[in-house]
């Protein structure tokens, strides 16, 4: 394989060397219609063997695709995903790095770097474009200076206001709401703000409106070719869903015992009957042949949302109450997806955030049912469908990604060999950046914490598809070589890099749930949590309690020296702010040796959080554990700390 391609002069040389791109066909040029569907994982679909979910029609659609095993979204969030898609440019080279295309745009004199940062970060990051910058030319205005005609329905988060929406960056008719990272109700009225999309009948799924407005456009445009941006607000939040299809998941269960939302799959059965629609129309005009298909996600499931800690929530195929309101209960308490054997999330960069489902129908040329492993990304798509019109690069544009049509065709292999995967922002993981490179990914964290001790982490993902196993340490070399690629992409896109944070306090930091106050230093040793006074108290603080009020015993068992009393404060939901008249005083022993004590207090309101002065002195206290107990002296939390 050649070098990889991330510079800006790279992607010249990719549209001047490669003997496969060709002069415009004679005759009606392809259609093309992305449907391209949010936060949908890996693993949702039974293409890629979800047992849970229901998806006939994306296996219809494999039948006659390429399914790609290793297809990656530029970022683990939408807007970046998105932009990377019509730009064909990654996220670091658009400034666009973040989900936040649904927020005003900022003032163009305002700094990119805040002034400050939390204490618990080591870095600053720089804020994110909040929009693709109107200077852009997408690949919606390449195929509609082309002759193409041009349609987008549904989700952009590609900029609030009206010159960045779809109708300013090259799209014919647009159909969308504003702002956009997901409409309030996914039934009409939608609740939208602004934008095209107006509102139909009470009680219209917003799935089927979309897709009913491409139908119109296809048809219209039935003799002339096409390109259809169909960008589906499903599976995203606020998770809107027919219940009549939830009721049909509510006893499935999965056998692999890892999936298990109703809900979401009942907005999967939405997305495939939306699919269903649009292969049923096609083939119906006789377009069938003459349209390529593409099918993809912004980024990976969502794993983190809505995952309370609550003992009373139903569990998947418990029996469920007929109303609406205890349907979303359902959600309210479960993860929306489950992306195992890959790690992780949405928002993170590890597989489960950024490897995602790609089917690409090309009658003709992709062989039916067939599957390829070359490891392709969301910049890729808009050389490829230049390649697949007939059409070259317009001169001055830049293009980060490749054109994929060699492995479509099954006649070579990609040029470049390695990918980047970049999210320089604080969230469900640390910021960072990522790359892929063969069998193997480093990925650099532009800070670390206790979860993530290490700058580095590499795995071999042909041996270790799950990353459990950091090789960093074992492999030196291989990580100063992927670490090359990854300062030179930072550079060449002219990425603005995290900074070092003036203000980080590296006792800032949770440490086992709890976290230090007034210079206290917290840290995990030798089967006990060990908090070490500074100045005058020891003390610590934690919001990971149960939220409900009453009475609340505090029991925990320590040993320490020279420490005076000890008092336990705590917040409510309509006072959370520590104070003296939520304070409840205690007398442990010290005198080196184990002890148990306990401390008892009410909280009228329902519980926020728990402050700890283990010792009104300055001292070193070691905690075996402690336990959170109710009225009814049941364990409601407990922390017991390993030392790991």
């Amino acid at each position: 394989m050649g070098q990889c391609v991330l510079g800006a002069a790279a992607p010249s040389l990719l549209f001047q060397s490669r003997n496969a791109w060709s002069a415009p066909k004679p005759g009606k040029k392809p259609n093309f219609v992305f449907f391209l569907v949010d936060d949908m994982g890996w693993m949702d679909t039974t293409v890629y063997g979800s047992q849970y979910y229901e998806t006939p029609n994306m296996e219809r659609l494999a039948k006659g695709s390429m399914r790609f095993t290793d297809a990656y979204t530029a970022s683990p969030l939408c807007s970046p995903t998105r932009a990377s898609i019509m730009t064909g440019q990654y996220p670091a080279r658009l400034g666009l790095t973040t989900a936040c295309g649904h927020l005003p745009p900022k003032p163009p004199d305002t700094p990119r770097y805040p002034e400050k940062a939390a204490p618990t970060h080591q870095v600053i990051c720089a804020d994110s474009l909040r929009f693709v910058r109107p200077e852009e030319y997408t690949v919606a205005e390449a195929l509609r200076d082309a002759g193409y005609r041009t349609g987008h329905f549904g989700k952009w988060h590609l900029g609030l206001n009206p010159e960045y929406w779809p109708e300013a960056q090259g799209f014919e008719v647009s159909i969308h709401g504003v702002p956009d990272p997901g409409p309030k109700s996914y039934f009409s009225p939608y609740q939208f703000k602004g934008g095209t999309l107006t509102d139909g009948p009470v009680g219209e799924y917003i799935a089927d409106r979309l897709t009913d407005e491409a139908l119109k456009f296809i048809d219209a445009h039935r003799d002339e070719p096409f390109f259809v941006n169909l960008w589906h607000h499903n599976v995203h939040g606020p998770w809107g869903h027919k219940e009549e299809y939830t009721r049909q998941f509510l006893d499935k269960k999965d056998p692999r015992g890892k999936q298990g939302n109703p809900i979401m799959a009942s907005m999967l059965k939405s997305v495939d009957e939306s699919l269903g629609r649009i292969l049923d129309k096609l083939e119906e005009l006789g377009l069938a042949d003459s349209t390529i298909l593409i099918f993809f996600s912004d980024n990976g499931g969502n794993t983190h949302s809505n995952t309370l800690n609550d003992p009373k929530a139903p569990k998947p195929g418990a029996p469920v109450p007929p109303s609406r309101q205890d349907y979303l209960k359902w959600a309210d308490h479960m993860a929306p997806t489950n992306n195992d054997p890959l790690r992780e999330g949405k928002g993170t960069i590890y597989e489960g955030g950024v490897r995602v489902p790609l089917m690409v129908r090309w009658p003709g040329v992709v062989a039916p049912g067939s599957k390829s492993a070359g490891v392709v990304c969301s910049v890729d798509f808009y050389p490829t469908m230049l390649e697949m019109a007939g059409l070259t690069r317009k001169e001055g544009v830049i293009l980060d990604g490749e054109s994929i049509t060699p492995l479509l065709k099954a006649d070579g292999a990609m040029r470049r060999d390695a990918i980047l995967l970049y999210y320089p922002h604080p969230g469900q993981e640390l910021p960072g950046v990522a790359v892929r490179q063969g069998d193997w990914k480093l990925i650099r964290w532009f800070e670390t914490d206790p979860k993530h001790p290490n700058e580095h982490e590499l795995y071999n993902l042909r041996d270790d598809l799950s990353e459990t196993t950091n090789l960093a340490a074992k492999q030196p070399q291989k990580v100063k070589a992927l670490r090359a690629l990854i300062d030179k992409h930072l550079a060449d896109t002219h990425a603005l890099l995290p900074i070092p944070n003036p203000a980080y306090d590296p006792n800032a930091w949770p440490v086992a749930g709890w976290q230090a106050l007034g210079g206290c230093k917290l840290s995990l040793a030798n089967g006990a949590l060990i908090v070490e006074g500074k100045d005058q108290r020891t003390q610590m603080w934690t919001a990971d309690v149960p939220q409900n009020k009453g009475v609340w015993t505090v029991r925990l068992r320590m040993r320490g020296e020279n420490g005076g009393a000890a008092i336990a404060y705590w917040g409510d939901s309509k006072a959370p702010a520590f104070s003296p008249d939520r304070r409840a005083d205690f007398k442990p022993v010290f005198d080196g040796q184990w002890h148990e004590s306990e401390v008892q207090f009410e909280s009228k309101n329902p519980l926020a959080k728990v402050r700890l002065d283990v010792a009104t002195k300055p001292t070193r206290v070691e905690i075996d554990w402690i336990r959170l107990c109710d009225a009814s002296g049941a364990v409601a939390r407990a922390w017991e700390f390993d030392g790991k």
